[in-house]
């Protein structure tokens, strides 16, 4: 079960410390920031401006990483769905790996889930407006630059 004290505004982007253990997010614009690179020492960064933005891509690409987001995003664009409206369109997968990639779609800002439980338990998941619909965005470029370099059979 999902609990809503351990929830963030909508708005809040979090950054998933394993794979950027030094990164934070700029609380105005709420973009990426990485760390500087020290002058002194060896750091696994490398001092280009280049970097950063490979680094910036490779976020964006790990907030869509995992075998049921795109799908659940895609799922999404068309209004909210509860869990069981979720489970009916993507058959093959568990409720366990649909619940994980919900939660972490809602910590990373992608998706809001609203709770309207009463006497039944009523959980709605929707895109939200700003970083959902712009994860659609960069899906459909990343389908559109498939299709033109995809190898022919």
């Amino acid at each position: 079960m999902v609990e809503n004290a351990s929830r963030q505004a909508p708005n809040t982007l979090t950054v998933n410390r394993s794979l950027y253990p030094a990164a934070s997010v700029d609380e105005e614009t709420s973009q990426l920031v990485m760390p500087e690179v020290g002058s002194g020492g060896s750091s696994n960064y490398a001092e280009h401006p280049q970097d950063t933005e490979d680094r910036s891509a490779e976020f964006a690409i790990s907030l869509i990483q995992g075998k049921w987001k795109t799908r659940v995003l895609f799922q999404l664009r068309y209004g909210p769905a509860r869990m069981t409206q979720l489970r009916k369109m993507l058959p093959d997968a568990s409720k366990k790996m649909l619940t994980q990639h919900l939660r972490e779609m809602e910590q990373d800002g992608l998706i809001v889930r609203k709770d309207f439980s009463g006497k039944l338990r009523h959980v709605e998941y929707s895109l939200s407006h700003s970083r959902g619909f712009a994860a659609l965005r960069l899906i459909n470029t990343l389908a559109n630059w498939s299709r033109e370099h995809r190898p022919e059979d």
